[in-house]
């Protein structure tokens, strides 16, 4: 009993930490909507000169087209070595080639779509002022947009940290916009929005503002053309394409039985294929995916990489001022050589070492290193080949830098590429002099080792942030526990999916999967969100009433975002492809969760984050007339349960409500005597406003 007791006061003091907690949050939205609504223009005004301004920073925009620097890792051995090999060896063969350029899209439209569903909860003009209903938009939509705004910012920004120069650009590019996109959301959207309202409530018509009648029972052509009336309630600001989607969706599949086992069997088919895409997932990026389909650069790649042998050239560099006449020296250059050419993916049959062919000459003396550097000029004149295999200092009196070449049987697996290059740079490192295995080939290698790690190092990283930012903001460790997991099963099945639609997990398609991050969690906060906001004890209402809140944005926001990447299905460039392509299943992915997945667990769960009173099935009479309520009842929590039972908010809320009559209701409420939780009834009053509709409420002994 005692242990009851100490765990009922401890849910008790988290309930009123996270109320505090949220209130904090609600009254920052509320405040800043009391701005936009005083001063809708300035602020709109100032934003978009800001917006202006910054714009002249186009002038200063730089491209970077070398296609080795964005698709290798910097800080990888293979961009090291090729930055020394540039420095030292004119070699016509490592040029700077194949233009690429990052591609931008657009963001933030379900914030778009959820401040919009805010405005159309709102209490109707006709019992609340303009600004009641901004600030009712901004308490229920500011906290749900910031979290996703915030979570996508911070996923590009984990993003930015990446050792692959193209996914740092285009994480910070992208980073930016989501930036902005938020800060123009909130002071040129909301100011617009309310401009708009001011509109409504001067019965101005929506295209040329001049004034019209009141007419609600025509047609919809003859209302937006010559007439309108001031919504009363959410219906009458929603279109068919929001209302019949979503109500398909709950009576057809989240409501009935067979439906849930229908979300449930469609869930676990979704979970086996993502895990096998994923664990059959390629890795690699081919040249000739970097240029258009009509090139001949990709018609020759592509043709060369099915009907002709894969042979890449390797030279092993060697570094520093070295005594080449040395026997010493030149048994370690042979022993390495000797060495590499025992792996199986090396043919023991090719060597070009000028070494070998100075020895077989009878200009060779090794007697001292003058003269030995004098026998390798007379071997340049007969063999000019050499000449750039070699770097002399200054004085041409002794080597600082020598090549020597093998070549690799034909492979064309993508780990065997990636092996070969780790198993040459351990033996470099333990050759007993300062040397390096090289090939124009190794810089594209280097994402075969790397992209691996780095992806789970990001999307790794990426996760915790994203539950940080979801816990602060959402301060419900269950809630915040379904939307990580939630992620964790898009992301799966993104990977997963891949495999399907032929893409490999490259430094291009990472960028996508970075991306992917911050949408995926998009959707599942707004449905948790709405979760949270329903004021009801009953689970299949609060599953009928959050979807009816979000799910109109939600699907909204994935059927405009479908259209837009659809545009890309158009593109002959195999980077639009993979960004449609994996958009795609971000947006499919992120909508089944949301839309089904998401709220059936919810549904089932209910109980685990509940934090509403049960209602009281029996009311003792002794309670009614011996427990008398004290002045403390008007206290926050208790103003919010008599909310949450008549369904209707307090009169303090809307202090400028138009109000025709009233009547007095009693409502029971929760009490507290010493360390016991009753129930007693509270005498208030019910407003109603000049449509005889129910608008607010207040208790009948306040002045």
């Amino acid at each position: 009993m005692e242990l009851n007791e100490h765990e009922h006061e401890r849910k008790n003091k988290f309930r009123n930490c996270v109320e505090k907690y949220e209130i904090f949050f609600e009254n920052c939205f509320e405040r800043l909507g009391i701005a936009i609504s005083g001063y809708p223009i300035l602020i709109m005004s100032l934003c978009i000169v800001i917006n202006g301004a910054l714009m002249s920073g186009f002038i200063l925009i730089k491209s970077e087209n070398d296609v080795e620097v964005l698709y290798t890792p910097q800080n990888s051995q293979s961009f090291q070595d090729r930055s020394f090999l540039r420095h030292n060896y004119p070699d016509p063969t490592i040029k700077d080639f194949l233009p690429y350029q990052l591609s931008d899209f657009g963001i933030g439209i379900d914030d778009m779509f959820i401040l919009m569903s805010g405005i159309a909860e709102a209490p109707s003009l006709t019992t609340a002022s303009i600004e009641d209903r901004i600030k009712f938009m901004m308490k229920k939509s500011g906290v749900a947009i910031t979290i996703t705004s915030l979570t996508d910012l911070l996923a590009f920004t984990v993003g930015a940290t990446s050792v692959f120069v193209s996914i740092r650009l285009f994480c910070i590019y992208t980073g930016v916009a989501v930036f902005f996109c938020y800060l123009n959301q909130l002071f040129v959207f909301c100011p617009a929005i309310c401009l708009n309202e001011k509109r409504t409530e001067q019965k101005r018509h929506f295209l040329c503002c001049v004034k019209v009648k009141d007419d609600k029972y025509n047609s919809r052509i003859h209302q937006c053309l010559f007439s309108g009336f001031i919504p009363n309630k959410r219906d009458d600001v929603e279109s068919d394409l929001e209302k019949y989607p979503k109500w398909f969706i709950i009576y057809g599949f989240l409501e009935p039985f067979l439906g849930k086992v229908f979300i449930l069997l469609m869930s676990m088919a979704y979970t086996g294929f993502s895990i096998f895409g994923a664990i059959h997932q390629e890795q690699g990026l081919m040249l000739y995916n970097l240029v258009s389909e009509d090139s001949y650069f990709h018609k020759h790649s592509h043709w060369d990489e099915h009907f002709f042998k894969s042979e890449p050239i390797i030279a092993l560099c060697i570094k520093g001022d070295l005594n080449y006449s040395s026997p010493v020296t030149q048994n370690i250059i042979t022993s390495v050589l000797e060495k590499a050419k025992q792996n199986q993916y090396i043919d023991p049959t090719f060597e070009i070492n000028w070494l070998e062919s100075y020895k077989n000459t009878t200009n060779y003396n090794a007697s001292s290193e003058e003269k030995f550097v004098k026998g390798l000029n007379l071997l340049f004149k007969k063999w000019p080949m050499f000449s750039n295999d070699i770097i002399f200092n200054k004085d041409f009196s002794r080597i600082v830098s020598a090549k020597f070449y093998l070549k690799t049987e034909n492979i064309k697996s993508t780990n065997a590429q990636g092996s070969l290059m780790l198993h040459l740079r351990s033996l470099s490192s333990n050759a007993g002099l300062s040397c390096f295995f090289y090939a124009p080939a190794f810089i594209f290698y280097e994402q075969y080792v790397q992209i691996w790690p780095s992806t789970l190092q990001t999307v790794g990283v990426a996760l915790g942030v994203m539950f940080v930012v979801t816990i602060v903001f959402m301060p419900y460790p269950f809630m915040v526990f379904v939307v990580t997991t939630t992620l964790v099963s898009i992301l799966l099945g993104i990977f997963g999916f891949m495999y399907y639609w032929g893409l490999t997990l490259s430094s291009i398609t990472m960028i996508h999967l970075v991306m992917s991050i911050g949408f995926s969690v998009d959707f599942s906060v707004h449905i948790c969100h709405a979760f949270l906001a329903v004021k009801t004890e009953k689970r299949d209402d609060a599953l009928k009433k959050s979807f009816d809140l979000v799910g109109g944005p939600i699907l909204n926001a994935a059927i405009s975002s479908l259209l837009g990447i659809s545009m890309l299905g158009f593109s002959k460039s195999y980077i639009f492809q993979s960004f449609g392509k994996v958009m795609f299943l971000v947006i499919v992915f992120g909508l089944f969760h949301a839309a089904f997945v998401l709220p059936l667990i919810l549904w089932a769960l209910f109980p685990c984050y509940s934090t509403k009173q049960s209602k009281p099935e029996h009311h003792s009479v002794s309670s009614q007339q011996y427990l008398q309520p004290d002045r403390t009842l008007e206290h926050y929590k208790s103003i919010e349960s008599i909310s949450s039972r008549l369904g209707l908010r307090h009169v303090s809320c809307y202090p400028n409500e138009k109000l025709s009559s009233e009547k007095n209701v009693n409502v029971p409420i929760t009490y507290t005597v010493g360390d016991l939780e009753v129930y007693c009834y509270k005498e208030c009053r019910v407003f109603f406003a000049q449509n005889n509709r129910a608008c607010s409420w207040d208790f009948c002994d306040c002045a």
